[in-house]
């Protein structure tokens, strides 16, 4: 009798155990809110930040914010986006979130060493913080250190109106550029002025080289770059700009001398059309190399207008 009554006390505990148990999670589980993200990741190339929707379940704001991080260092779901926040990285900490203006401290994998990327990826934290509507600001700092933009300037709170992307057109406006592209003898270089739509979250170097690659509209030129040639980066310090291609460029678009020349001074001469611009550096992979093919690109180049045709 002892013995079955020691076996119901048993089961009764475990029941009631296993009802607490239930009751903590259920209890939980109300307590918790459902949050529609919006993370913003590197696009194919890693030349912008596109945004990608996820919901994402939370208590607070301090674990909202923290979740949204951590989904970023995840990495995004459609299989195009590439992760912004570079493996090992480590959030040390995560600051003032009460006041809306939050200080996230990432330890130092979270730097490239390529700026353009960085500043990027800076980019992207903002923007998936001040999607939250308790957030006004973000600062990202690394290891306790300000991050820095390639002329040296710090980069301090940011907020998401500070931030433009191609795709936010109410901030948009047309340019007039001149673009140089090879006649079809392919000696000399001539010019071509275009229309376009441009936003500030871009550099207006960077988009004359993406027309450049989509080609001439006038049938009577040249293409001078390969349609597959990727654009990694364009940066302007000190009127050089430094333009940076994936690493097989030169496979893409070598070729007799006289095509290499004119491949080079379309981008050169088109670039220099800008007041900002004076000299420019080709890179691969964010490195200098000495050939492609026939020409040695590893010092910069200026203006030469002897090839332009009058």
């Amino acid at each position: 009798m002892k013995s079955k009554k020691g076996v119901i006390a048993i089961v009764a505990v475990a029941v009631l155990t296993v009802a607490a148990v239930v009751g903590i999670l259920i209890k939980k589980d109300y307590g918790s809110y459902r949050y529609n993200s919006e993370l913003y990741f590197f696009n194919e190339t890693a030349t912008s930040i596109v945004m990608e929707n996820r919901e994402i379940k939370y208590k607070d704001d301090k674990e909202l914010a923290e979740s949204v991080i951590e989904a970023l260092m995840k990495g995004p779901d459609n299989s195009r986006y590439m992760k912004i926040i570079e493996k090992n990285t480590k959030l040390l900490s995560l600051n003032d979130v009460d006041s809306g203006n939050i200080v996230v401290n990432f330890s130092g994998e979270f730097l490239t060493g390529d700026n353009t990327k960085d500043v990027l990826a800076v980019y992207a934290v903002v923007k998936s913080l001040c999607a939250i509507s308790s957030v006004d600001s973000v600062k990202v700092i690394v290891e306790g250190k300000d991050v820095a933009t390639a002329d040296g300037s710090i980069i301090g709170y940011l907020r998401n109106q500070d931030i433009n992307l191609p795709t936010d057109t109410y901030n948009s406006e047309t340019r007039e550029i001149a673009l140089y592209f090879p006649n079809k003898d392919g000696n000399k270089l001539v010019m071509e002025t275009r229309t376009i739509k441009v936003t500030d979250q871009q550099p207006l170097a960077q988009y004359i080289i993406n027309e450049l690659i989509k080609g001439p509209e006038n049938k009577e030129l040249s293409v001078p770059l390969s349609k597959d040639t990727v654009l990694l980066s364009v940066e302007t310090s000190d009127n050089i700009c430094f333009v940076n291609f994936k690493a097989n460029f030169t496979d893409k678009n070598s070729g007799t001398a006289e095509k290499e020349k004119m491949t080079i001074y379309s981008i050169v001469d088109s670039l220099t059309e800008l007041d900002s611009i004076q000299r420019v550096q080709f890179l691969m992979d964010g490195k200098k190399v000495d050939n492609f093919g026939n020409i040695n690109i590893g010092s910069m180049f200026g203006r030469d207008g002897s090839i332009i045709a009058e």
